[in-house]
């Protein structure tokens, strides 16, 4: 196995753009296509089972997800599986996962000789990684996008599977310090966890030419959810829009499912009742290339979440030129630097606020050039993916 010159890899991950779903998983996506530079690369990506009878349409598109195909030189598969509605069978959802996709893996196995399966998320899709890896007697890899805290403490069978599927990595990797910690806090600190963040393509997020001198937009990417602190960042915009007539707010971001329309809809309610009509426009979800020029045409990012495990679009709107405005909430703190942008507390409209401003009062100091080339130097796909070859080669040794 050490002299495998292209590794065949299987990856695991329940997010992966399809036709109906073209913005799901995206990071996984790029990943995936840098990879197969060096790797031969598959991609099994189960979507829920719904039967062919009327339903609620969240559920009932997924009937239209391709069974397969191709993305570039990646082979992409979406068999189905048996899930529930949100956590409704969380316990129980690597099992249903496993025994969906055994089949297809193991014909592709047959087919591919996959030396390595490199799982997204530890659960449920690392525990299937492992299932799969013992069956074939391969190695398990894992790299963990999410914090294991309060998570895993309210689901105790979750619990057990995670971490006797993590106690049977050849290698695990976790996108940032703080996800590192936490996994270290379940299984101790002997147990080895590298830290790989989530990358940026630079081709797809060239940056700004020339500073920025027009009206100041202040720019927000991603769910319009609680979690991602939108609405403490609609309260430091009402603050702000009160001392700067010529600000102006842009939320770009999908829905989701019920209980995200829900939060949008109460977000863009509160947004409506602080006089921000004219102010703020809540433009939905965009695709990448229009995100990226967005970006590009905005003074600054903000990402005002709770907790975030990392923060890809701060690195994207790095890469394009544009300083950023986050908060010590996890993630954001490996990528922030006050040669970046500002990092704040978490839930307080005042300092974000105020964050906001001093990024706007000195928009002069963050050059676009410079922006870009601290996030292509660190967070590049090209080095992301590079790293990651060294896991596999390193777990085939």
């Amino acid at each position: 196995m050490a002299g495998v010159s292209r590794p065949r890899v299987l990856i695991l991950s329940r997010n992966y753009p399809s036709s109906v779903f073209p913005r799901l998983g995206l990071w996984v996506q790029w990943l995936a296509r840098h990879l197969a530079k060096d790797c031969d690369v598959t991609v099994i990506s189960p979507a829920p089972w719904w039967p062919p009878l009327p339903g609620p349409t969240d559920y009932a598109r997924f009937r239209r997800i391709e069974e397969s195909g191709r993305d570039g030189d990646v082979a992409v598969f979406h068999p189905r599986l048996l899930a529930g509605p949100g956590y409704t069978f969380h316990s129980t959802e690597a099992v249903s996962y496993y025994l969906g996709i055994r089949r297809l893996a193991d014909r592709l196995r047959a087919e591919r000789g996959f030396d390595v399966v490199h799982a997204q998320f530890g659960y449920p899709d690392g525990v299937v990684a492992v299932l799969l890896s013992r069956r074939w007697s391969v190695p398990a890899i894992v790299t963990e996008h999410a914090f294991q805290h309060p998570w895993l403490d309210d689901y105790p069978l979750v619990r057990r599977q995670t971490l006797w599927a993590q106690r049977r990595l050849k290698a695990h990797i976790a996108v940032s310090r703080p996800v590192r910690e936490q996994i270290a806090s379940f299984l101790g600190p002997a147990h080895e966890v590298r830290v790989i963040p989530v990358g940026v393509d630079p081709s797809a997020f060239p940056p700004r030419e020339g500073p920025d001198t027009g009206p100041p937009t202040v720019l927000y990417v991603g769910y319009l959810t609680r979690a991602k602190g939108v609405d403490v960042l609609v309260e430091a915009a009402a603050k702000l829009a009160l001392e700067r007539s010529d600000v102006s707010f842009l939320f770009v971001g999908d829905d989701g499912y019920r209980d995200k329309r829900k939060q949008a809809e109460r977000i863009r309610a509160r947004a409506r009742e602080l006089g921000l009509s004219d102010r703020a426009a809540f433009a939905g979800g965009k695709p990448p290339e229009e995100v990226a020029r967005l970006m590009r045409e905005s003074s600054v990012l903000v990402l005002p979440s709770r907790r975030e495990t990392f923060g890809a679009v701060l690195v994207e709107a790095l890469a394009s030129g544009t300083p950023v405005v986050a908060t010590r909430c996890g993630g954001p703190e490996d990528i922030v630097t006050p040669e970046t942008g500002v990092l704040v507390p978490p839930e307080d409209p005042d300092a974000l606020a105020r964050g906001i401003a001093g990024v706007l009062d000195n928009r002069a100091r963050y050059e676009p050039a410079a922006l870009a080339r601290y996030a292509v130097e660190r967070f590049s796909w090209s080095h992301v993916a590079r790293e990651t070859v060294k896991v596999y080669r390193e777990a085939l040794s």
